[in-house]
Formats: C-alpha cells, structure tokens, sequence
C-alpha cells in the first residue's frame, strides 16, 4: 500500500461526519501542484481533488493525475512538489486529464486554499490544451472562509494564516502535503469545521455559503 493509500484508510476511520446539512452542499476541493507561483509562465503539473457532500468527505470521490510535460522541470520546485522529471515525462497527455477533471467535477463548488491560484492556472493549462475549463458552479476561497467563519479560532503562525497555519491548530494529519490529492484531503478536513459553522449561522447551501466568502473577500480587500 502506498503512502497516500494508506494515510486514507487511517483518515476514514478517524473522520467521523457531521449531520448533514438540510439543503446539502456538493462540493469538491481541488489543490494543484505547479513548477511554480508565476500564473503566467508556471506549468500545471498535477491534480488533486476530493468531494464533500453534505459535509462528509467522501474518500471514494477523488480524482488525481499527472500531466505530462514535454519538457520535465529540473529546478528546486521539485524538492518542494516532489515530482521528478521521470513522473513528468511519463504522466497523461495534458488534454485527456483536463477533458476527465471537467466532467468529474461539473455543475459543482470548488473549493480551494487560496482557489484563485489554482483556478487560473487550471483555466490556462485548459485553453493551452485545446479544453474548456471545469463548468464548476463556482469557486470559494477556504483562505478566506475559515478566518470569516471561524473568527474565535486562535491560529498561531504567520499573518495571514497559512494554510499549514490552520491545519496545525486543529491537529490535522500532514502526511504527504505538497502531494496534490494530500494537500486536497489535509484541506477538506479544514473545510469540515467551516462547513458546521455556516449551518450553525443559517447558511445551508452552497450558494449561501459562497456569497458569505465573496463578502469577506470583498471586507477583506477593503481593510488593507
């Protein structure tokens, strides 16, 4: 059993789920792993998702793939993504992962830690692929959710809270962080206690709970 394989089985025994939510949520939190933080020049190098529905995460909804490079990276991101130039030149054509990612994830919320980031950088690897990009009802920013919805919440570390920031203060496993589907799961166990306390101040839907982040972006951005 792999690392990741076997840090999931661990994690479905000890996630335990919270009632469900009445108008339900149907969500997938997405992380991508890039050669690096340029949107502009950097390229996608892999996927990794999850799906929360209903405030459960559900492991057996995931996605995860490798796209293939043509010219593999050589710099210090890979001690930080850990994908060598082997893994790169040997993943799926770009267009195929692309194609699949779209229709898995359609018509639902993504999710992400800083989701503009991985937005942006799935929509260009999509144009430059030939593709459109995921038909997903809408982006929310966990960056941005968790400090508005969770203000009680003493998160010690930098300021603003990272997100390695957030998951040490609720004692998250890190196993396999800066792998993409990882880094998906660490974040949609962070999205667990968010998601109890929207239902707690009313917001029961996803749309709900989206306009509420676009309100603290907006607060957010305002205040600096």
């Amino acid at each position: 059993m792999s690392v990741i394989a076997g840090w999931l089985a661990r994690l479905r025994q000890r996630v335990r789920a919270p009632a469900r939510d009445p108008e339900g949520f149907d969500l997938v939190v997405i992380d991508t792993e890039t050669s690096g933080l340029d949107i502009a020049r950097d390229r996608l190098l892999s996927i990794g998702a999850v799906g929360v529905r209903d405030g459960v995460l559900d492991f057996a909804d995931s996605y995860h793939a490798l796209l293939r490079q043509e010219a593999p990276t050589h710099g210090a991101d890979i001690l930080i993504h850990r994908i060598g130039t082997g893994q790169q030149a040997h993943g799926e054509p770009p267009a195929q992962v692309l194609q699949t990612f779209a229709a898995w994830c359609a018509g639902r919320w993504a999710v992400g830690y800083h989701a503009e980031f991985d937005r942006r950088m799935l929509e260009r690897a999509c144009r430059e692929a030939g593709q459109p990009a995921p038909a997903v009802a809408g982006w929310m920013d966990l960056a941005v959710l968790a400090p508005a919805l969770l203000p009680e919440r003493r998160v010690r570390g930098r300021r603003p809270a990272s997100l390695d920031d957030w998951l040490d203060s609720y004692g998250i496993d890190e196993v396999d962080r800066h792998d993409a589907l990882g880094d998906a799961v660490a974040t949609a166990q962070l999205l667990l206690p968010v998601l109890q306390a929207a239902r707690a101040r009313g917001l029961i839907s996803a749309a709900a709970l989206a306009a509420e982040g676009a309100a603290a972006g907006r607060l957010r951005e305002l205040s600096r």
